[in-house]
C-alpha cells in the first residue's frame, strides 16, 4: 500500500518549505533549543558550579596571557598568571587577598620609579606573598579575578550562535556552537551528557584566546599563606 508512504513524503516536503529545514525532524543534543539558547543554559551551568578552574591563553591590552584560576562561588580562588611581563600566582582568603609574582612582574610595574627604588622594593617583594585587604583600591583588580560572575561576563552574550557538530573535550562529548563577529569566529563546545557545561570556548581574529572549564564543584585550595614569607601591605606604609 503506497498511500501511507506517499502522504508522509508529501508533509515532509511541506514542512521543510515551511520552517526552511529546520523544526519538523529536530534531531541531535539540544533538539528543542537554539544555537544561542544552548549557549545560554551552558553558561548558566557555570554559575551554578560550585566552583570550577578556568585556564588557557587569553589577550589582554594587546599582550598574551596564560592563566589557570580555580574559583569559589565564595570567592576564594588560587590561581597563576604569567605573560611577557611576569607571572605571579594569586590565592584569594575571605576578605584577604595575596599575591606572589616574581622579578620581571614588579619590573614591569615600577618603571618609573628611580632605578635604586625600583631595586629596593623588587629585592623586598619577588618571590614573596604580598597581603592586602581585597576591598583596597590598589587590589580590587586582582580580587576581581576571583569573581565568577565577573568572570563569566563575556560569554552572557550569545546571539547568532549556531549549532555544529558533536565532538569531545578530554573524552566528554560536545556540542559545538559557532558565532561569526567582526574580530573572527567565536567557538563553544558544550556538554551533551550530564550537566549542560561549558567546556571549552575560543575565539579566532587578531586577539585568538581559548579557555578552557574544568574541576566543577571540587574544592578550591585557598588556604592562606603564613609565616616569614607573608608581606603585610599595610605595614609598608
Amino acid at each position: 500500500m503506497r498511500t501511507a508512504p506517499r502522504f508522509a513524503a508529501t508533509a515532509a516536503l511541506a514542512c521543510a518549505a515551511a520552517l526552511g529545514l529546520t523544526g519538523c525532524f529536530a534531531s541531535g543534543p539540544y533538539a528543542d533549543l537554539s544555537g544561542s539558547e544552548v549557549a545560554d543554559k551552558s553558561v548558566d551551568a557555570l554559575r551554578g558550579a560550585s566552583s570550577l578552574t578556568v585556564s588557557g591563553k587569553v589577550w589582554d591590552a594587546g599582550k598574551p596571557l596564560e592563566l589557570s584560576m580555580a574559583v569559589s562561588k565564595a570567592g576564594d580562588c588560587r590561581g597563576t598568571i604569567s605573560g611577557q611581563e611576569g607571572s605571579f600566582e594569586l590565592i584569594r582568603n575571605g576578605e584577604f587577598v595575596y599575591i606572589k609574582a616574581d622579578e620581571p612582574f614588579y619590573r614591569s610595574q615600577m618603571k618609573d620609579l628611580p632605578k635604586a627604588e625600583a631595586d629596593g622594593a623588587v629585592k623586598m617583594l619577588a618571590g614573596h606573598w604580598l597581603k592586602s585587604k581585597a576591598s583596597d583600591a590598589d587590589s580590587k583588580e586582582l580580587a576581581s579575578l576571583c569573581d565568577l560572575d565577573e568572570l563569566l561576563k563575556d560569554f552572557d552574550d550569545s546571539k547568532g550562535a549556531e549549532k555544529g557538530e558533536v565532538t569531545s573535550v578530554d573524552g566528554q562529548k560536545a556540542l559545538t556552537l559557532t558565532t561569526k563577529t567582526d574580530e573572527g569566529t567565536e567557538t563553544l563546545l558544550v556538554a551533551t551528557e550530564g550537566k549542560p557545561y561549558l567546556l571549552k570556548a575560543g575565539v579566532t581574529g587578531k586577539e585568538p584566546a581559548e579557555i578552557s572549564f574544568t574541576g566543577f564543584d571540587k574544592p578550591v585550595q585557598a588556604e592562606a599563606p603564613a609565616g616569614k614569607d607573608v608581606i603585610d601591605a599595610d605595614q609598608l606604609g
